[in-house]
């Protein structure tokens, strides 16, 4: 992603400073992408169990809820609440508790095999928060 965007990143270890290289590692791009779009059906999915009337307030905590983690650049915020009010839309029906819980196993699966696929990449674990 960083040799994408032509930058670097320097992280700190104590007082030793290391200077990332800019190319990214195997498959870490493909994942960002399906890290975002779980994300956007996350958020669209909780909004479609609200109200129209209701909706506007629930992006606007969202967006600072993402912004407020580390987990985010403030133009993936962006993208995501975009998207998430695009995929909610108008809907104005019934959720049924059968097809919440459908969408919520799928989100589920999504989530750990997104999970698998951050520790072949980069090792280490991946926040539960996703």
């Amino acid at each position: 992603m960083l040799s994408r965007l032509n930058m670097t990143a320097l992280c700190h270890f104590g007082d030793d400073e290391v200077k990332l290289p800019a190319t990214e590692l195997p498959g870490e791009v493909d994942w960002r992408a399906d890290f975002l779009r779980w994300h956007v059906s996350e958020i669209s999915s909780r909004a479609m169990l609200l109200p129209q009337h209701m909706r506007d307030r629930f992006f606007l905590d969202e967006d600072e809820r993402l912004t407020e983690t580390t987990d985010f650049a403030p133009i993936e915020v962006d993208i995501v609440i975009k998207f998430a009010r695009k995929a909610a839309g108008d809907f104005d029906g019934e959720v049924t508790r059968r097809l919440w819980g459908e969408v919520q196993a799928e989100l589920r699966r999504v989530k750990a095999e997104l999970a698998r696929r951050h520790r072949a990449i980069f090792g280490g674990e991946i926040d539960d928060d996703v």
